[in-house]
């Protein structure tokens, strides 16, 4: 089976920021939502964000700021976090598991 690949984000929200004529700065300003927050909404690294209520304020009223479809962004980010919370971790270098195949692999 093959994983499942993150939505397509609902437009281009720097392109569409930029074409409404509003900066970053100014966002921040109105919102006091730090401007490298706003640049992980912009490209959609939600991980950046603060979790729970805060992300998806943040989330909220950059997409308010910019004249966009709140809602519409919020799904996205729902649906971007539950697909980066179900991915499966890697093993850290070093676990027991990295151990046992070193020491099989040794014994042949």
């Amino acid at each position: 089976m093959m994983p499942s690949q993150a939505p397509a984000r609902p437009v281009d929200l720097t392109g569409w920021r930029k074409r409404n004529g509003i900066s970053l700065a100014a966002i921040a300003a109105a919102t006091k939502i730090s401007v490298r927050y706003l640049e992980a909404i912009e490209r959609g690294k939600f991980r950046h964000l603060p979790g729970g209520a805060y992300g998806l304020s943040y989330i909220r009223q950059y997409a308010q700021a910019i004249h966009y479809d709140a809602d519409r962004l919020v799904e996205y980010y729902r649906v971007v976090r539950s697909e980066e919370t179900f991915a499966p971790a890697p093993d850290p270098p070093g676990t027991w598991i990295s151990r046992v195949w070193v020491r099989i692999r040794s014994l042949r």
